[in-house]
């Protein structure tokens, strides 16, 4: 928190900065972090627009000689510095999907400021968390909600959620869709997740993608009748690999677990899932809102929500759960075998059900970084 106080106290030396609209700045989690729909959107910018001068924020100094090595020299900055400050604050753009490039109390009225966001919200969250402070539902709606023109989303069931969630009106939710999710459309690079899972070309894969439980350890297969090697051997049978892939405050005590046919796909391995989601033939998750991006490929979904009554009486979700789950929900290790298989062959029987759950949440079916584009250069000449 004393970090960020000085960073809206530094911020106030360089506020009068002339805008230029020809240099947009992109952020995410933490300002440390290449990740998100700002990375998807950044790299689009970098590749497509040569008028623009796209840069990112990020403050730890090693994060950002490693990606200044990877994607050359000039697009990565330390926010915190003088100079990385005065560049920022004269920026016209900002693009973000967590957070600010810069902390400010009174930002520059004609600045645009787009929040990207993370991911569609099946759970509740920001302002309409559980549990809130005072103080901290103050801060977060003068220090960032004020400062949002947009506020990106999939569709139109989602701009009262997001209205509410961030405190603005409803005319600053657009329906301009993730820029993560136009990777989707891209031609699947499965020989190179098989080739680093050292797994045989061939095989099928299945994401295991759970969420964090604050409450407790997650129990990946959560069956009373749970067997390591009966389900190994499942899955060798069917040529099958399933890779689980935690979340990013879980990953210990999961050994038990990894085997033959079972893998751990965690940030150590691969760092952006994103990139590789169209590669796998079955997700399996909880209550994580990966599953809505990956309707997006009309492929199968298993939900194991073992812990649901605690996890949503905590947590907290915007829609009914049980009606946008669009996929089997197995009790037993027989009947998950069962759907794994059913899921493999293409008979799982929830296509219909998935047609119109993707069709509730995810408007946009096409990648949509070029249109975000458009439209604000459209803002920019219009200023």
């Amino acid at each position: 928190m004393l970090q960020k106080v000085e960073n809206i106290l530094k911020a106030q030396l360089y506020k009068r900065q002339e805008l230029d609209f020809h240099i947009w700045v992109f952020s995410s989690v933490d300002n440390c972090n290449f990740n998100y729909n700002s990375k998807y959107l950044f790299l689009y910018v970098r590749d497509t627009l040569p008028e623009i001068k796209p840069v990112f924020v990020i403050n730890d100094k090693k994060k950002r000689q490693q990606l200044s090595e990877q994607y050359g020299e000039g697009f990565f900055i330390d926010g915190l510095c003088s100079e990385g400050m005065k560049l920022i604050l004269s920026a016209g753009v900002w693009f973000t999907s967590a957070g600010l490039p810069v902390y400010e109390w009174k930002g520059n009225p004609d600045r645009i400021v787009v929040n990207l966001w993370h991911g569609i919200p099946l759970k509740k969250i920001v302002l309409m968390e559980e549990k809130q402070s005072f103080f901290r539902r103050f801060y977060f709606k003068h220090v960032f909600s004020s400062k949002y023109t947009y506020i990106l989303t999939t569709s139109t069931h989602l701009v009262p959620v997001m209205s509410k969630s961030f405190a603005v009106p409803e005319e600053c939710i657009k329906i301009w869709g993730q820029p993560r999710n136009d990777v989707l459309w891209e031609t699947p690079a499965k020989r190179e997740v098989l080739q680093t899972m050292k797994i045989e070309e061939g095989a099928s894969l299945i994401l295991y993608a759970p969420t964090y439980r604050e409450y407790g350890d997650t129990e990946l297969f959560p069956f009373p009748d749970y067997d390591k090697k009966e389900m190994e051997s499942f899955l060798q049978k069917k040529n099958c690999h399933i890779c689980i892939r935690m979340h990013l405050k879980e990953q210990g005590g999961t050994e038990k677990y990894a085997g033959t046919h079972i893998h751990f796909m965690n940030e150590d391995v691969i760092e952006d899932i994103a990139l590789w989601l169209n590669c796998f033939d079955v997700l399996i998750t909880d209550y994580s809102s990966i599953y809505l991006d990956y309707l997006l490929l009309n492929k199968p979904i298993i939900f194991l929500p073992y812990d649901q009554k605690e996890y949503l009486r905590k947590r907290g979700m915007n829609f009914p759960y049980g009606k946008v789950t669009p996929g089997p929900k197995p009790e037993s290790q027989k009947e998950f075998l069962n759907c794994v298989g059913k899921a493999l062959a293409g008979q799982d029987g929830y296509d219909s059900e998935r047609e119109k759950c993707n069709s509730y949440f995810n408007q946009l079916k096409e990648p949509c970084s070029n249109k975000i584009c458009d439209y604000i250069l459209h803002d920019i000449k219009n200023k």
